[in-house]
């Protein structure tokens, strides 16, 4: 994650593409751990408990030409040696839920879906899919994934879908024609909150279209000219503005009356997060780490933490599983092995991944 005493200005869309954690990089395998090709889990092996440590980031991997030839998915549990593989070019990583890492990608035929236990160190083949998924999160409690489709064919927009592990896929949301005045839509992403309400953010190249799904009514509120959505909490869905990089505002918007309010003026890196999912977690200046309660105005002010969060979404390129109530943190926004610290929004502390997950 880049400082805020740097200001990137990009297309928005660039930012949503890019994980909004800076410029992408060539690899070299350096502190990405020997490579790594899974096994099939067995019914011996179990994902690891909520917060049991694990993490994962992707970096892109360029030929010599400089043409995209991979991207290097490297994962790991806090304290111990990390492994790594190599996925296409068009591939996606997210979570991890329950110590589970979600892993797609395409091969231009099929797209495919794995669960990756660092832990236990094997794999679990979850679907290939015809169309192409472009990008998916687990649902919280880890049973189901949410997806997001495109056509193969055309890259239409097919909607936003479910599928129970094991089970099939039903679509939860149709896909988006072009807006005339925002334009085509060239990234979405997808975060799924506690309660299960799920925030879809489908960004043009300036600005984004929000929606936020409730499962348990079918409602769905609209919202657009915003930024990418954060999350929901509450009656609020939490959003940036639609700037050209970061530090870039962050706003809640009230989900009966679609009144905004800014809630940070600069952030950088932010993720809701907190015993109730409740708090913003945001990059300050000077790399330092600030909390505000988005529906009591409770703050807490700028500090060191030992890094900025990691963002949760479809299109994230990093995460790590935190205890609960914790907001996972590493410096500039990509783990490694000793790297993750576990931050308290509610009493401003921070300590190793490895430590506090004991």
């Amino acid at each position: 994650m880049e400082s805020l005493r740097w200001r990137r200005l990009v297309p928005l869309v660039v930012v949503i593409a890019a994980g909004a954690l800076g410029p992408g990089r060539a690899v070299s395998g350096a502190g990405a751990g020997p490579a790594w090709d899974p096994p099939p889990c067995t019914e011996a092996d179990t994902g690891g408990p909520p917060g049991a440590g694990a993490w994962y980031r992707l970096d892109p991997v360029l030929d010599r030409a400089g043409t995209l030839a991979a991207q290097r998915l490297t994962a790991g549990i806090a304290g111990r040696p990390s492994r790594h593989l190599d996925l296409a070019p068009e591939s996606f990583a997210s979570g991890p839920v329950g110590g589970l890492v979600l892993a797609g990608e395409d091969d231009g035929s099929v797209s495919r879906l794995r669960l990756l236990d660092p832990a236990h160190g094997c794999a679990t083949a979850v679907a290939d899919e015809p169309a192409v998924i472009r990008s998916a999160v687990l649902d919280p409690d880890g049973r189901s994934i949410v997806e997001h489709r495109v056509d193969r064919a055309t890259r239409a927009d097919l909607g936003i879908w479910r599928r129970t592990i094991g089970g099939s896929a039903v679509r939860l949301l149709d896909g988006l024609e072009p807006d005339p005045e925002l334009g085509p839509t060239f990234a979405t992403d997808l975060v799924v909150a506690a309660d299960g309400r799920l925030v879809v953010s489908s960004c043009a190249m300036d600005a984004c279209r929000v929606r936020v799904l409730d499962p348990a009514t079918g409602a769905v509120d609209r919202f657009r000219g915003t930024g990418q959505g954060l999350g929901v909490t509450g009656g609020s869905v939490v959003v940036r503005a639609a700037c050209p990089g970061l530090p870039c505002p962050v706003e809640a918007i009230d989900l009966a009356t679609g009144r905004r309010t800014t809630l940070a003026e600069q952030a950088g890196a932010a993720v809701l997060g907190g015993p109730a999912g409740t708090d913003l977690v945001f990059e300050a200046a000077g790399d330092r780490v600030a909390v505000l309660g988005v529906a009591t105005g409770r703050r807490v002010a700028a500090q060191e933490a030992g890094g900025v969060p990691l963002r949760a979404g479809s299109t994230a390129t990093a995460g790590a599983d935190a205890p609960p109530g914790r907001v996972a943190l590493a410096p500039r926004g990509r783990p490694g092995p000793t790297t993750i610290r576990a931050f308290d929004p509610v009493g401003g502390s921070s300590a190793e991944l490895m430590e506090a997950s004991r």
